[in-house]
């Protein structure tokens, strides 16, 4: 049944209406905009590896690892992650039962060098002095021979008995004299092999500084540092220093991209809300799994290019080892569009989001 509404004035809308037709056109802005959202999502997401490449990224510099050839204990830390050192500084304080061990080895070793030198000496002043007494015993065996032969009334068993006393006196002397030179070039061994064992302690002594690890040139502490009381094994580093003057980013450049990089290329590191833009000055010829030592989980992943990428001047530069995202444009068209409508609308958490779901 049809109920006729008789209004006093025609002109006077409905109140119920009004709200009504308002209500219903809020609803449908509101659908709309979740519509169309959706689907600019799913076009940026299916659409912008299409547009530009993107790819994980690292916060890096040059670095400086600490170890030492021994098996340590840390005593003390002086430094935290994030201190800036000098070089020269002292890092820590470490103790090494191993170093001792060794040091114990070498001055056992230099003590035994020691006792066979002073034999060996003993040997060969005995040696130099009872030779002189055996020249001269051997002098008077052949005077002595010399006259039996020039008389003709000595018999054969004295003969025989001054012979073999003439060569009993020639044994000796060549004998006392062997044992002389051959002690002294044994000498000359022990003191040349003494000298080398005295270098290489001498080494393990400056390697070791008494356990006091000093950095070797200034920089920033890195996050991988030793703690107090912690034993590490021989190699392990005790800290890393990173040098705050060369930043840049290592992009793990993903397999599926439309054409291959090249040096000179530019790039956008895009880093919370910030976009800084940088350029590939080298393209390492190796290739590497994108956050391999933080997680177990990504071993399963394959291993990608990685770019070195460079700051611009002027751009203000992240933290050392954050993790950023890196995308570059395929084509300077794209480029200007997109930071064009990222300036007017303000979209860098959108695009940062978009970007990060992607590379994972």
């Amino acid at each position: 049944m049809n109920v006729r509404i008789n209004r006093l004035d025609p002109h006077v809308p409905d109140p119920v209406e009004s709200r009504r037709r308002a209500a219903g056109r809020v609803v449908r802005i509101a659908y709309a905009v979740g519509i169309f959202g959706v689907l600019g999502f799913f076009v940026v997401y299916f659409g912008a590896p299409f547009v530009f490449l993107s790819g994980p990224g690292i916060v890096s510099s040059p670095r400086h690892v600490l170890s030492l050839p021994f098996t340590v204990q840390v005593n003390r830390m002086n430094v935290k992650p994030g201190s800036t050192v000098k070089a020269g500084d002292e890092i820590g304080q470490v103790y090494s039962p191993e170093q001792e061990t060794i040091v114990a080895t070498y001055m056992r070793a230099l003590s035994d060098i020691a006792g066979r030198s002073a034999e060996l000496r003993v040997k060969a002043r005995v040696a130099a002095e009872s030779l002189e007494a055996a020249r001269a015993y051997q002098r008077e065996t052949e005077t002595a021979l010399e006259r039996i032969a020039a008389m003709a009334s000595t018999t054969t068993t004295f003969r025989v008995q001054i012979l073999r006393e003439r060569a009993l006196a020639n044994k000796d002397v060549i004998s006392q004299q062997a044992e002389a030179e051959e002690a002294a070039k044994q000498l000359v061994s022990l003191d040349a092999f003494s000298n080398q064992i005295h270098e290489q302690l001498d080494e393990v002594k400056q390697n070791f500084r008494s356990g006091r690890v000093s950095a070797p040139v200034g920089g920033i502490i890195s996050t991988g540092l030793a703690q107090t009381g912690q034993s590490l094994v021989a190699g392990a580093p005790i800290a890393d220093i990173l040098n705050p003057n060369d930043v840049y980013v290592d992009w793990y450049i993903p397999n599926e991209r439309l054409i291959d990089l090249r040096i000179g290329n530019d790039v956008f590191v895009l880093f919370g809300h910030r976009r800084i833009p940088g350029k590939i000055t080298e393209i390492l010829p190796v290739s590497a799994v994108f956050g391999s030592s933080q997680q177990l989980t990504l071993r399963d992943r394959p291993a990608t290019q990685i770019a070195r990428i460079r700051f611009t001047s002027e751009a203000s530069t992240p933290a050392l080892n954050s993790t950023v995202c890196v995308h570059m444009h395929y084509s300077k068209i794209s480029t200007d569009i997109s930071r064009s409508l990222i300036k007017i609308c303000g979209l860098d958490w959108i695009v940062y989001y978009i970007l990060t779901e992607m590379s994972q």
